[in-house]
């Protein structure tokens, strides 16, 4: 039996939004080239019914079976991953792989981890499109987004389908590759602002931000996110101009918070954006003999299971997270699939996701560490993941 995360866990409080459909002009088809137009003279890789750019939630998600009928024609994936090393890229991996077994159509899954390189991601995007590959999804991560638009538009234009998640390449759905899907970081660096501004209360106190890689788009809007809610919140201060380089490592993030708490003699709260790099700053904290202070990050395992015995030893320690989203290529890759067979998908693009996991108690509709922790699953888990626990046995071993 599938173990679906309830829908309120990877939304947390998050209210119904809206459906801001912004989909793409044009009829449904198969991806049969770049150089076949569709209607209105645009490469039919480009066009498709599958309200590209739309906003919306996980409670409007659809089954892979209703894109990927039993007389689909075949085709061809490739995943490319800007980084595709630490855990959270393994996960996202599994879970392609997880939805792509629901469409025996999908007759390969080829896979390109480009380990921080940006030559050998673009590389991996044209390589895979110089093979014919039908539907290629992709992180464009291992730099700033725009650098991989080159690369993504000759894959466009070599007639596969490209649909980018979880980093913003910086293009146009509809001209430079067919959509791109993924939460809102801005919206995510809202949330964990807000309940930052909701622990520390009217005192307020001084926060820092730890992001990925240097100049990673979605640090770098999560921080907008962030400072816009601040920003109107002069009770608290926000020491880092810029998120601090982490490369979503937990050993580099526990280097880099050593170098925080040395700079800062007082930090009232972390904003971390990845749940496994929070392992380092606990970390960090730990060797320099200080109390854990209020910490909002993405979900990890180890944090929600290793809430409670943490909290015993540090007064102040309070959790909260968003859902890691590791399910947003199965997303990716169902828009892909109508794309390919000529059908229609009306799911959102974008996913506002508001806190899931809250200790405190504050965020209405969230779950507790407890009831997020996953007791059989290692401390590399994302509790928020749609992997059925024997898939998580498999992945972790």
């Amino acid at each position: 039996m599938n173990h679906m995360i309830p829908r309120r866990r990877i939304l947390g409080a998050a209210s119904a939004v809206a459906v801001a459909a912004l989909v793409l002009a044009g009829c449904s088809s198969t991806n049969s080239g770049g150089s076949d137009a569709g209607e209105d003279g645009a490469p039919s890789n480009l066009e498709a019914d599958i309200a590209a750019g739309s906003v919306g939630t996980v409670d409007q998600f659809i089954s892979i079976e209703d894109v990927c009928p039993e007389d689909a024609e075949e085709m061809t994936l490739g995943v490319v991953d800007g980084i595709g090393t630490n855990s959270w890229s393994k996960t996202v991996l599994a879970e392609i792989e997880s939805e792509a077994a629901k469409c025996p159509a999908i007759t390969s899954v080829e896979y390109v981890a480009g380990r921080f390189d940006l030559e050998a991601t673009t590389s991996g995007i044209t390589s895979l499109a110089s093979k014919g590959t039908d539907i290629i999804l992709v992180i464009p991560d291992a730099g700033p987004g725009e650098a991989h638009l080159p690369a993504i538009r000759q894959a466009t234009e070599a007639g596969s389908i490209v649909v980018n998640f979880a980093s913003d390449p910086q293009g146009q759905a509809g001209a430079d590759y067919l959509d791109y899907t993924d939460q809102s970081p801005q919206f995510v660096g809202k949330s964990w602002a807000q309940w930052v501004v909701d622990v520390l209360g009217d005192e307020g106190g001084n926060v820092v931000f730890l992001g990925g890689p240097a100049g990673a788009l979605v640090s770098t809007q999560e921080f907008e996110g962030v400072s816009e809610v601040l920003a109107d919140n002069p009770q608290i201060t926000l020491l880092t101009p810029e998120p601090v380089v982490t490369n979503w490592d937990p050993a580099q993030a526990q280097q880099a918070m050593a170098g925080l708490l040395s700079q800062f003699p007082e930090i009232d709260a972390v904003i971390v954006d990845y749940g496994a790099a929070a392992a380092g700053v606990i970390r960090a904290y730990e060797a320099a003999g200080l109390s854990l202070p209020p910490m909002v990050s993405t979900d990890d395992n180890s944090l929600s299971c290793g809430f409670a015995e943490l909290k015993e030893t540090n007064e102040s320690y309070e959790l909260a997270t968003v859902s890691s989203r590791t399910w947003i290529g199965r997303v990716a890759l169902r828009k892909a699939v109508a794309a390919f067979q000529g059908g229609s998908n009306g799911e959102p693009s974008i996913y506002e996701l508001a806190i899931y996991e809250d200790s405190t108690g504050l965020s209405e509709g969230a779950v507790t560490p407890d009831d997020a922790c996953l007791p059989d699953a290692p401390p590399d888990a994302t509790p928020s993941t749609l992997l059925t626990p024997d898939e998580i046995t498999e992945l972790f071993g």
